[in-house]
């Protein structure tokens, strides 16, 4: 069987993997509240060992002593590659929608990334779901597509999910319906099945 020809990425609504006939419909990346709470906790421990230098004779006791100062930059170098981590993996996370699949992009660590993707002939049910105070206020969630195959898949953390859904469902019936039968096909048919 021969394998559709694929193009490269070049930003503009093409990504590598793509088919020929295959048109971009959306790019989407999870919300960005996803990252107020790592980003919270990253700035929040960076401000403290920023000040901590500041109280009484901390600074002194801190800087006097190599182990002491190897320990408050390691904790600084820590926790600022904790939020490079963070963002990087949120920046890195991708859902492709294209009018013939769904394609995610799931970085999973700095050199880790799982990529899977669903053809819609295969989706059976699109369901949505806001779960949170935060989530309802800010109008973000999780859209799960149930295949006909074992796996399912969800798009986590994304904005406007019932309106994702809505998209979804109409691509999905885009890309199964039937084709109009030509003239020619019904005289071919007719001909072909006469008693």
């Amino acid at each position: 069987m021969e394998q559709p020809e694929q193009k490269k990425s070049n930003l503009n609504k093409e990504f590598f993997g793509q088919r020929v006939d295959e048109e971009v419909v959306l790019i989407l990346q999870r919300h960005w509240f996803v990252l107020a709470w790592p980003f919270f906790k990253g700035v929040l421990f960076i401000a403290f060992a920023l000040i901590l230098p500041a109280i009484g004779k901390v600074g002194f006791y801190i800087f006097n002593s190599g182990v002491i100062a190897f320990v408050y930059i390691a904790w600084l170098i820590f926790w600022v590659s904790y939020l490079a981590y963070e963002y990087i993996n949120w920046y890195r996370d991708r859902f492709i929608i294209t009018n013939q699949r769904i394609v995610n992009v799931d970085q999973r660590s700095m050199f880790s990334r799982r990529v899977s993707e669903l053809e819609f002939d295969r989706v059976q049910d699109i369901a949505h779901e806001v779960g949170g105070v935060f989530a309802a206020a800010l109008n973000f969630g999780n859209v799960i597509i149930q295949s006909a195959g074992s796996r399912d898949m969800t798009i986590k953390d994304i904005a406007r999910p019932a309106e994702l859904q809505d998209i979804i469902v109409r691509l999905v019936k885009e890309a199964t319906a039937d084709p109009p039968v030509t003239a020619e096909e019904m005289i071919d048919f007719i001909k072909n099945n006469r008693a």
